[in-house]
């Protein structure tokens, strides 16, 4: 092949995704390793204001995040999302997520869950992770989604 097709190539690669038709290609081999998460924790029914929230995601390296609740006991959690060549093999996807709460100097564990598809919300079947968490509320496993998730939380 001559220069000239590669510089056009080149420029192509360049070019389109300033027009968006290339953001699907650059999204290839893209995993939601943890969708987005609204939680609003409380304990014994206050909020749980100040809350210390670390989220743990491991797929092929493990990845951990802190956040603090406000005043509400509300924390947003945004998705996390990785590329990785093994997305274009089939190979079966697990992604182990858990997430912790801390808390007036007590460790609640209200997430725990093995993402079994790389797909935006699929933990819960493709419904947004907007969730109450109640700490004091007995984790529960729950069998609706294709892996068994164990939690404190309730969705909308």
């Amino acid at each position: 092949m001559d220069k000239m097709f590669f510089k056009k190539i080149f420029l192509l690669i360049i070019l389109l995704p300033a027009s968006g038709y290339c953001m699907a290609v650059l999204d290839i081999g893209k995993a939601y390793t943890f969708s987005g998460m609204n939680l609003k924790i409380t304990h014994k029914g206050n909020p749980a204001a100040n809350a210390k929230v670390t989220r743990i995601v491991e797929w092929q390296k493990e990845k951990v995040d802190e956040f603090t609740a406000d005043e509400s006991g509300r924390v947003t959690l945004p998705e996390v999302k990785e590329r990785s060549l093994s997305q274009l093999l089939p190979v079966q996807f697990v992604a182990a997520q858990v997430v912790n709460v801390e808390f007036q100097g007590e460790e609640y564990e209200i997430w725990v869950n093995s993402k079994m598809s790389p797909g935006k919300n699929s933990e819960l079947g493709g419904h947004p992770l907007d969730l109450e968490c109640e700490l004091t509320r007995e984790p529960v496993a729950v069998e609706d989604f294709d892996t068994i998730l164990v939690t404190s939380c309730h969705w909308k």
